[in-house]
């Protein structure tokens, strides 16, 4: 089997499904342009207690990683207030 460079990789989006009755998809790593500005909002814990932890210090270089790169393109806008909003929750 032939691998890519990780350079070369794609990234996925990642999500879990709410519950069994609803089945909302939701996003716990997004990105997104805000303004004219890019930002990736992610829900796992990777700061504070949890951030000394290697898988949280993993994901964290490979999202900084991600956004210094030019594939860092968000394709979804939103205004700054929904910004806001998504700080607050």
């Amino acid at each position: 089997m032939k691998t890519k460079p990780i350079a070369q990789m794609t990234p996925i989006d990642v999500r879990v499904i709410d519950d069994w009755f609803t089945a909302r998809p939701l996003g716990l790593v997004i990105e997104l342009k805000v303004g004219r500005g890019r930002v990736i909002v992610c829900g796992f814990a990777v700061d504070g207690p949890d951030a000394e932890d290697p898988v949280s210090r993993q994901l964290v270089a490979s999202l900084e990683g991600y956004m210094a790169g030019d594939a860092f393109r968000p394709a979804t806008t939103i205004t700054p207030e929904q910004s806001r909003r998504l700080e607050a929750t």
